[in-house]
């Protein structure tokens, strides 16, 4: 066992020098950057972007929407109408961020719906003849 020991240390008498070749030049360059900033090193702290949005919901159609779900904080939380006259219109800031945010508007029975962010339509949809609910949504970027 001692024998393949000296073998190996025979062989890799270099790898030590290599190690030593890579680290200190990357040691100096952190010393000089230092140095020439005038700056202790320090971690970078940033923060994370946040945003707000305006966001308009509307449902369209006639008479009234058994039931209309929004999503209220740009994540999950949502809030829930019932027998609502119809057309219907909300406006809201939505903060989101740092991940993407949601808006959302679901309503039931044969209706349209629009959701409009920063002032620009992102996404419209109609139910036609038949079909018992709507949903129209968008992401947003923080």
């Amino acid at each position: 066992m001692r024998d393949t020991a000296t073998r190996i240390a025979r062989r890799t008498w270099w790898l030590p020098w290599l190690i030593g070749a890579a680290v200190v030049p990357v040691g100096a360059a952190t010393a000089l950057q230092a140095l020439s900033t005038g700056q202790p090193l320090s971690r970078t702290s940033f923060e994370l972007p946040r945003s707000a949005h305006w966001v308009v919901y509307e449902v369209t159609g006639s008479g009234s929407a058994p039931e209309i779900r929004y999503v209220t904080d740009g994540v999950n939380r949502t809030e829930t109408l019932r027998d609502v006259p119809l057309p219907w219109r909300l406006e809201l800031d939505l903060e989101v961020g740092p991940a993407l945010g949601v808006a959302q508007v679901t309503a039931a029975s044969p209706v349209g719906c629009s959701v409009s962010v920063d002032g620009v339509v992102v996404h419209t949809a109609d139910a036609p003849d038949g079909w018992t609910s709507v949903s129209c949504s968008s992401v947003i970027r923080p």
